[in-house]
């Protein structure tokens, strides 16, 4: 590889962690090299964008951001003249596959912004996730990406990451005199979309329940500012110390605050992956919208709560399942019976 890399990776802050094994292999490979980011601003305003993640961290040198959708054809063409000054000759694509048309268009930027050579650039199944019909999971999106980098197909996941200095000295000072900082668990009911949210009226079956079996549990609720409502009404009648942090922290600054939590509940979301990323257990619930397996939080010890379809079959093949339930078929007894779970295994 050369010198001067582009790294291309759509999306925002879930998008950003998962990839944080790819980028660590390719800096092992480059430790010198200028390797840059071209991402996007997320669509939807309440999600984070990716730079909240990777600004002041070792894996890139610099960042170029679009607006939503690609912008005008002014902005296209204002990033790649930046792009072109700068004079990169190679481009890693660690973006989630797009329509052939789509991509034939990123190849025309990416040439016209002077870059020869392409890594992982998916034209081809290989590059694609794939079903793995022994478990009924899909291939994890950070392997994809992982695998798209690297020659060998078993390399571990290296999920290094340096959390800012001065981001962790801030989510130092906000817990330190908090009451319930020795004994939380950590909250995200954000959903960019209306399908992967479970509803109100199921977040509050739950936490009453968990108010009834462990009242002094306290709650740090993290997220963007316009869950901040939505959340402080879920939590009125909890009896526990609560903090919420929606919207006032950086999605970095919050990750380093929920490190010493019990456990994370919440959505499919950018927060749930931070607080993998810390180490924390979660108890996640999914939609189908997601394939089972690509998007779950990495590591060990989560308790994943996803709407399989039953499926009818011969004996001695029962129990099979298929993706493609509602979110709504999750019930608050399946996802308070993960949480006491987890509180059991991790005291």
């Amino acid at each position: 590889m050369g010198d001067k890399i582009l790294i291309y990776r759509r999306g925002s802050i879930g998008d950003a962690i998962i990839s944080i094994p790819a980028l660590n292999h390719l800096r092992g490979r480059v430790p010198d090299g200028d390797l840059r980011i071209l991402t996007n601003q997320p669509v939807m305003e309440r999600a984070a964008p990716l730079e909240s993640i990777f600004e002041n961290t070792p894996f890139c040198n610099g960042i170029y951001t679009l607006p939503p959708g690609g912008g005008s054809f002014f902005d296209i063409w204002n990033t790649r003249n930046k792009i072109r000054l700068w004079g990169p000759d190679r481009l890693v694509y660690l973006s989630e596959p797009s329509s052939p048309l789509r991509l034939a268009r990123e190849y025309m930027f990416f040439r016209s912004c002077g870059i020869r050579y392409f890594t992982a650039f998916p034209v081809g199944r290989s590059l694609r996730t794939y079903h793995e019909t022994a478990t009924l999971r899909w291939e994890p999106e950070h392997a994809r990406l992982l695998r798209a980098v690297s020659a060998a197909r078993d390399d571990v996941p290296d999920w290094t990451y340096e959390f800012d200095a001065e981001r962790s000295k801030e989510a130092d000072t906000i817990v330190a005199t908090w009451p319930g900082r020795h004994h939380f668990l950590a909250l995200s009911i954000g959903a960019k979309l209306p399908d992967k949210d479970w509803g109100d009226r199921n977040w509050i079956s739950v936490l009453d329940q968990l108010a009834a079996y462990d009242s002094s549990l306290g709650i740090m609720a993290i997220g963007a500012g316009e869950e901040r409502d939505r959340i402080g009404g879920l939590l009125d009648n909890w009896p526990g110390p609560m903090l919420n942090l929606c919207g006032v922290t950086s999605p970095v600054t919050s990750a380093v605050a929920m490190k010493a939590a019990k456990f994370y509940l919440g959505h499919d979301s950018g927060p749930m992956h931070l607080a993998a990323l810390t180490g924390l257990r979660c108890v996640a619930v999914f939609s189908a919208r997601a394939k089972p397996g690509v998007w779950f939080p990495h590591g060990e010890g989560h308790e994943v709560l996803y709407p399989w379809h039953e499926v009818d079959a011969v004996p001695p093949k029962t129990g099979l399942r298929t993706a493609g339930g509602s979110i709504l078929s999750i019930t608050v007894d399946d996802v308070v019976r993960a949480c006491k779970k987890v509180l059991s295994c991790v005291g």
